[in-house]
């Protein structure tokens, strides 16, 4: 590929899978470079052809997943769990749920923390309670549940001309049946690593995973008239978008929705019967969203999540759970009976096994601006390790640094809105709704 243009190179490139091109790092530094650029990055995940890569999250451990629709009954084989591990050790992490959005799976884990994981590149970014994120120790000590409220994450990103600015959305909420009454809302910028309140809608019930498509999170939601909708968030504009879907909910429920190759699709469950249809959306503007369905299919057992993975053969990979016979089944289901398959593991209403399509990618995860302020420090802690103890810098000498280094940041980012930071040898400081910083 040496003799060919450089612009050309990099369009071939753009369009080989991220597993691959990870290999050829090592083989070239000019590719190497390339691959780590924003620009390239930002055209890879536009170019690269969308192949389907199944997820399941079982038992706290994350596994490849492979269907062979090609044998009768069809195949589900689980390839070697993709290993998270603590950066300070090789502990193994448990993961309780998972977000999935460019190749980026934002993880809650066992030990009450929150991760951002790349596992294509290997790369990760923590985000723990502590005295920092406010909104950690306000209102969840423990990540999931307390004091009646049950906690969940999206991950999306901002759009804007030249790379995508990821963040997280947290909300909370109530348990109701059948879903979660949501109460609360706030956002983590990757770029300020700064949590703030969001002002949104609360008056929607959460009954399904989430997804992200094209930097947006999706749910289905319902509201005090039990209309079930699609729910949509969008990071660039930090708000709630209610949208329909295919038919008026009064004689069904919508589950189990999932993103295939750009699109949603949602199973619709009929009352009163065993019949379900698998409907997909014919296009991505959400100001003309539109479905058709592709099968309808007879099973009498509850599905809380599906993978449409063939749309040719019309079949679908679920999780169902048969609660009186105490399990959970991982099942391909078809418009034709001979593509149904299950594997069934033990019922644990707490960890469901969850499915997900996940694309690989070359995206690297922000680590944002580094400052001990943000994660609740002591700055004279901080002034000791720089000085070594001694006097050859003096606190002032260091409060003023300091102060120069919030002003700093205080220029460099458009909005502050609703956070707040303490610090151990200062009084408390709080972000004004505007510029400047204010002792109180």
């Amino acid at each position: 590929m040496s003799n060919l243009p450089a612009d050309l190179v990099e369009e071939i490139l753009s369009r080989i899978p991220a597993t691959s091109l990870k290999r050829l790092r090592s083989t070239c530094k000019k590719w190497n470079a390339l691959f780590k650029d924003n620009r390239f990055i930002e055209k890879h995940l536009c170019n690269v052809p969308k192949q389907l890569h199944v997820l399941i999250l079982e038992g706290c451990r994350l596994y490849p997943t492979s269907v062979d629709l090609n044998a009768v009954p069809p195949s589900i084989e689980f390839s070697d769990e993709l290993s998270l591990n603590y950066s300070n050790n090789s502990e193994k992490v448990y993961i309780d749920t998972v977000f999935h959005c460019d190749g980026l799976l934002l993880c809650t884990t066992g030990e009450d923390e929150l991760v951002v994981w790349n596992p294509c590149l290997g790369e990760t970014r923590w985000i723990k309670q502590n005295d920092g994120c406010l909104c950690f120790r306000r209102w969840i000590p423990r990540f999931g549940q307390f004091n009646g409220r049950k906690t969940k994450f999206a991950l999306g990103y901002e759009k804007n001309q030249f790379f995508r600015s990821y963040k997280i959305l947290m909300f909370w909420g109530f348990d109701k049946t059948g879903g979660d009454l949501v109460d609360g809302f706030e956002i983590y910028d990757f770029n300020s690593n700064a949590w703030r309140v969001v002002n949104a809608p609360n008056c929607f019930v959460i009954r399904s995973h989430g997804v992200a498509l094209k930097g947006n999170a999706y749910w289905n939601a319902y509201d005090d008239k039990d209309s079930d909708y699609l729910l949509s968030f969008d990071f660039t504009r930090e708000r709630f978008i209610r949208l329909c879907f295919p038919l008026p909910s009064h004689d069904c429920i919508y589950t189990a929705l999932s993103v295939v190759r750009e699109e949603l699709s949602v199973l619709r469950c009929i009352i009163g019967s065993s019949t379900m249809e698998m409907w997909v959306t014919n296009t991505n503007c959400e100001a003309d969203l539109s479905w058709s369905k592709s099968f309808e299919v007879d099973y009498g057992f509850d599905v809380y999540t599906s993978l449409l993975i063939d749309e040719h053969k019309k079949v679908a990979l679920c999780c169902s759970s048969y609660f009186r016979e105490d399990r959970n089944v991982v099942c391909t289901l078809g418009e034709e009976d001979k593509y149904y398959t299950e594997i069934a593991f033990k019922a644990t209403y707490l960890l469901r096994p969850h499915i997900f399509n996940y694309v690989p990618s070359l995206v690297q995860i922000q680590q944002g601006i580094e400052s001990d302020v943000f994660f609740g420090k002591s700055p004279r802690r901080r002034w000791d390790e720089r000085s070594g103890g001694g006097d050859s810098e003096t606190w002032e000498d260091y409060h003023a640094q300091l102060q120069q280094e919030i002003d700093d940041m205080n220029s460099a980012f458009e909005e502050w809105d609703g956070w707040e930071i303490e610090c151990t040898d200062f009084s408390s400081l709080c972000r004004n709704r505007g510029r400047g910083w204010k002792t109180r």
